[in-house]
């Protein structure tokens, strides 16, 4: 079947694994077709973590690739938890020394907010936490008003909480007031 035949499921390993795009002519169908389902994770990182494009400039890429297909290796959800994901790859990445604080609570940040916008237990919050930044709780708050919307705040601890697991811990809030601890759940994918 030639290249400008193919349909989505042809196409499946190249939508799992960005470099295999360049096997396709950059003029055929397969191409724009690739190219266009990418855009969309590329868009989730970058508009929403903009300081990201800073590690691998100009248009990010040396970052998104292999990052997409680390997370098509080990089947990754593309849920609230890809921004965690994409932290914890960064720490164990080409990338990791240019990592900086702010960076990571951006990403903490995005994925509170993304739970936020999509959870739909009986939680009215997220708390989370990495043990690269102790002392510091990224919260996210669904919606309680028409007219309002999701909230995201930094939380600055008195007295720190146990360490979080690696390399992302998170527990659910009951309401604003809660005052105990429930325990960190672990990342899972």
């Amino acid at each position: 079947m030639c290249a400008d035949r193919l349909i989505d499921q042809d196409l499946l390993p190249a939508l799992l694994e960005p470099a295999r795009q360049a096997d396709y002519p950059r003029d055929s169908r397969a191409f724009v077709r690739i190219d266009t389902s990418l855009r969309v994770y590329w868009h989730t990182l970058f508009d929403i973590c903009p300081g990201l494009l800073a590690l691998a400039p100009p248009d990010g890429l040396s970052l998104f690739r292999p990052w997409m297909a680390w997370a098509a290796e080990r089947q990754l959800p593309m849920d609230w938890t890809f921004y965690l994901w994409v932290s914890a790859w960064l720490e164990d990445s080409p990338f990791a020394g240019q990592l900086t604080d702010a960076l990571r609570l951006e990403m903490l940040a995005a994925s509170a907010a993304r739970w936020a916008m999509a959870d739909r237990s009986r939680a009215l919050g997220i708390a989370l936490a990495s043990p690269r930044l102790p002392g510091q709780l990224m919260l996210g708050w669904k919606n309680q008003r028409v007219d309002g919307g999701r909230e995201v705040e930094l939380l600055e601890l008195d007295a720190p909480l146990p360490a979080p697991p690696q390399p992302f811990g998170w527990f659910e809030l009951a309401s604003a007031e809660q005052e105990d601890f429930p325990g960190w759940r672990a990342l899972t994918a």
